[in-house]
């Protein structure tokens, strides 16, 4: 059974509030009421309502007041509705120029305000599936469809674009898999997916989810942010031990092992993202000419 919708009454008159709640509540709403602006405000961080049905005219403040204080949340996303006994073009162009869905002068019709209430319900639904959908599209955008990890437009678009600042991160791994054209050419490239997507996950396993920024790079490389310079080392060796842990061609005649070459640098406010990824490379590749299967710094 889905949770009923809940709307918030915020009106000082009684006889009004008790005709909306016993109507709204046949209609199979969940009915909260405050009497003042102030218990207002303080009641919508509670309930997080649904909807709000709002008094023009209030003791302590106005609900022009209160909806402003409202619309200035840059969260907010709560449809308003006034029910109002100003019926002054004035008063009703101030309630919608201060963002809300709909004014009902009273005396209302209850049938009117039913299908009023109704549609502003019906278009938040419509407002959270397109901004889950949104969410959703700039995830897969920003995500590697192979790996699971951030890709490299994220990469670029985001944190080369000093969105992120160096000075969150204290050191970056470069990792490149060891012999990955020979594990296409021997096992096929469905197998090169399966262990790039093995090695995807033992560095998300190695690395914090909550800290850290791993990327598949290009191809067979991948790049990691650790926001910890203390453990870059602790952590590549991790993913060293555990690559070469990882069977490959079991299901076939033939095996292989897999291995990584990784480089680390640490991260500076000195240089830019580009000059990092630079050194992070460079310690990749004195790793990959001593031998592979082992980790640089640089």
């Amino acid at each position: 059974m889905s949770l009923r919708e809940k709307i918030l009454i915020v009106d000082d008159e009684p006889h009004n509030v008790q005709i909306l709640r016993i109507f709204l509540n046949s209609l199979n709403y969940s009915i909260h009421t405050a009497e003042c602006g102030s218990e207002a405000l303080r009641l919508y961080d509670e309930i997080r309502p649904d909807l709000i049905l709002l008094d023009v005219m209030m003791p302590d403040m106005s609900g022009f007041d209160v909806c402003k204080q409202w619309m200035s949340r840059e969260e907010f996303d709560t449809p308003v509705i006034f029910l109002s006994a100003n019926v002054q073009k004035k008063d009703i162009l101030q309630g919608l120029q201060l963002g809300a869905f709909d004014y009902l002068t009273k005396p209302y019709d209850l049938d009117l305000l039913e299908m009023k209430v109704s549609y502003a319900l019906g278009q938040k639904q419509k407002l959270e599936r397109l901004m889950s959908d949104k969410e959703k599209l700039s995830e897969r955008a920003n995500t590697d469809a192979l790996t699971g990890l951030y890709n490299r437009m994220y990469l670029n678009e985001v944190l080369l674009e000093s969105s992120v600042s160096l000075a969150d991160y204290g050191a970056m791994l470069m990792i490149d898999m060891d012999n990955f054209k020979y594990i296409n050419d021997t096992f096929g490239h469905l197998v090169g997916d399966q262990v790039l997507q093995a090695i995807a996950s033992i560095i998300q396993k190695a690395i914090s989810p909550e800290n850290d920024l791993a990327f598949r790079f290009g191809g067979d490389e991948f790049l990691v942010l650790l926001q910890q310079e203390q453990g870059a080392m602790e952590t590549a060796q991790e993913i060293i031990r555990a690559v070469n842990e990882l069977a490959i061609g079991s299901l076939v005649e033939q095996s292989a092992k897999a291995s990584v070459s990784i480089g680390i640098t640490k991260s500076s406010d000195h240089y830019s993202f580009e000059q990092i990824i630079g050194f992070a490379d460079r310690a990749l590749l004195r790793s990959k000419q001593s031998g592979k299967n082992q980790i640089t710094i640089y």
